[in-house]
C-alpha cells in the first residue's frame, strides 16, 4: 500500500498553549517586577528590557501580556489597588448589624495593611509623575477614587434612610472617611514617626466615629 494511503499513521501531535496556572504566575511575577522597577528608578527610567530582566523573562514575553511600558504600568497599578481597597466593596453586611460598625469593617482592613504594602509607594509615584503623566490621574479617578467613594456614598446615604445618621451629606461623609488616607501618606512620606492613635487605621476609626456622632459621645463618658 502506497504511503499516502497507509491509515496506521500516528495523528499529528498537537501542540498546546501554556496553561491558564503559567499563564496568570507570568502575568504576576511581570507585575512585581514592574512595581519593583518603577518605584526604584521612576516611571521615565524604567524600561521593558529592565523589567524583562527583573522578572528573568525575555522581552519578548513581556509583549506578549502588556502592549507597551504605559499599559505594563496600569495593570500593575489596577493589580496592587484591587487587592487592596475595593477587595472590601462586595463583603455582605452582616443581618442587624449598624451601618457605622459596617463601614468600619469595610475600611479598616485595607488601612490596616497600608504601611505594609506597596499601595503607599504606588499613590506617592502617581502623585509625584501625574503631570507627566496625566493618564496616571485618570487611572486613579476612574479605577480607583470614584468607584470607592460612590459605594461609599451609598453606604451612608442608607445609613440616613436607616435613621442612623443625620445632618451629613452622603458625599461629605464619603469624602471624609477617605482623608485619613491622605493626610497618612503625607505624614509618611515626610518619615513623622506614628504617634499613638495615628496610625492610618487609627485615623479612620476616629474619622467614621467622629461622621456617626460617636467621638464626642465617647469623650464625654
Amino acid at each position: 500500500m502506497p504511503i499516502s494511503q497507509r491509515t496506521d499513521q500516528p495523528n499529528p501531535r498537537r501542540v498546546r498553549g501554556p496553561s491558564f496556572q503559567k499563564t496568570e504566575l507570568t502575568r504576576s511575577e511581570i507585575v512585581t517586577a514592574a512595581i519593583t522597577e518603577f518605584m526604584e528608578v521612576g516611571i521615565t527610567r524604567a524600561t521593558m528590557d529592565k523589567i524583562a530582566k527583573r522578572a528573568n523573562l525575555a522581552k519578548g514575553t513581556l509583549y506578549l501580556y502588556f502592549a507597551s511600558k504605559e499599559e505594563l504600568l496600569l495593570g500593575a497599578l489596577e493589580v496592587t489597588f484591587s487587592e487592596s481597597a475595593l477587595s472590601t466593596q462586595n463583603l455582605p453586611r452582616h443581618p442587624g448589624e449598624s451601618m457605622h460598625t459596617y463601614i468600619s469593617r469595610l475600611v479598616l482592613p485595607p488601612m490596616e495593611r497600608f504601611h505594609h504594602s506597596v499601595r503607599a509607594d504606588l499613590a506617592r509615584l502617581m502623585l509625584g509623575e501625574t503631570k507627566r503623566f496625566p493618564v496616571l490621574g485618570e487611572f486613579y479617578y476612574d479605577k480607583i477614587f470614584a468607584p470607592w467613594h460612590v459605594h461609599l456614598e451609598a453606604l451612608y446615604q442608607r445609613a440616613i434612610d436607616e435613621g442612623e445618621l443625620q445632618g451629613i451629606l452622603p458625599a461629605t461623609a464619603a469624602m471624609l472617611t477617605g482623608s485619613p488616607f491622605w493626610l497618612y501618606l503625607a505624614s509618611d512620606s515626610l518619615q513623622a514617626p506614628v504617634r499613638p492613635g495615628c496610625s492610618a487605621a487609627e485615623l479612620s476609626q476616629a474619622q467614621i466615629n467622629s461622621i456617626f456622632g460617636h467621638y464626642k459621645t465617647s469623650q464625654a463618658k
